[in-house]
């Protein structure tokens, strides 16, 4: 399949508000970041309007957002309803933040906080759950996208943190940069196995015949689903999702452990960030390249 930008960066600007809230609300619920909070509210509703932006362009007009809302389950009503709840959470952080006389939100703000920074992106990625892509259809996807959201919600609360100057925040943010960086990479691997052994699912089922396209010739399934290792993407993989989007990342977090500054740390966060955006891209990429249809029975 050709790469469809306008998703990819609404997945990934939708994982990254997610973490951001996320981080957020484990750091309210430990009492800690009062100083970065109306940042990294701000911070999220930026990212949640850009991937709406970019959605957008890929419907390419407004008005066919509708013709998702045919039934409550279909995928774009379930990004849809989870992005307006996201926004009503913010909105509500936002009031009880302003409404407590210590300025700090109430610990169950931070629960509701984690819970839909969490669910954003696990419901974003169940909706490009399809049996006519067996890439894309497994479970593997939105785990990946909730452990990416971790990742870039831990980062993202350190760079925060130095622009705020919110020193309390360092453990807690460094313990969601390597857990979610681990898990990302763990996830990865598995994901990677799985696509690698996929080949043989489109034999099983009779591909290749697309009716639109007859003069097309049949697609190498095995090569393509086969090519992450050391075909075609394993660039792509090994240097980009490996290496630079959850090795570097957990790497800067450990080394992060020992700096004191937080306008230091800040900076070892923003260099692992920018690593876990290139790598969370690449990722992304890949799964567009060996998502192959399987025209023949839907």
């Amino acid at each position: 399949m050709e790469l469809q930008w306008p998703l990819i960066l609404f997945t990934f600007f939708l994982c990254l508000a997610g973490g951001i809230l996320l981080a957020q609300g484990v750091l309210t619920c430990a009492g800690k970041g009062k100083k970065m909070q109306l940042v990294s509210l701000i911070a999220a509703a930026i990212a949640l309007v850009v991937g709406g932006i970019a959605v957008f362009l890929h419907l390419q007009h407004w008005e066919r957002i509708f013709n998702g809302f045919g039934h409550i389950t279909s995928g774009i009503t379930l990004e849809f309803v989870g992005c307006i709840v996201f926004a009503v959470v913010l909105v509500l952080y936002f009031l009880m933040m302003r409404r407590s006389e210590d300025g700090m939100a109430p610990k169950w703000c931070g629960i509701l906080a984690i819970v839909v920074g969490a669910a954003l992106p696990i419901v974003t990625g169940m909706s490009y759950l399809m049996p006519s892509l067996p890439v894309w259809n497994t479970p593997l996807l939105p785990v990946y996208y909730l452990c990416n959201t971790v990742l870039m919600g831990g980062l993202s609360a350190l760079v925060i943190a130095g622009a705020t100057g919110a020193d309390d925040v360092k453990g807690l943010a460094i313990k969601l940069v390597v857990a979610g960086g681990i898990a990302q990479l763990v996830v990865v691997a598995a994901y990677a196995v799985a696509i690698s052994s996929m080949g043989g699912l489109y034999s099983d089922v009779t591909y290749y015949f697309d009716p639109t396209l007859p003069d097309v010739g049949m697609v190498d399934t095995d090569a393509v689903v086969g090519s992450l290792f050391t075909g075609s993407q394993a660039l792509a993989f090994w240097l980009g999702a490996v290496i630079l989007g959850s090795v570097v990342p957990v790497v800067l977090g450990i080394v992060a452990r020992t700096v004191s500054d937080v306008k230091k740390l800040a900076a070892y966060a923003a260099a692992g960030l920018v690593c876990a955006v290139i790598g969370g891209l690449c990722w992304r990429s890949i799964l567009y390249v060996v998502a192959v249809s399987v025209f023949a029975l839907y």
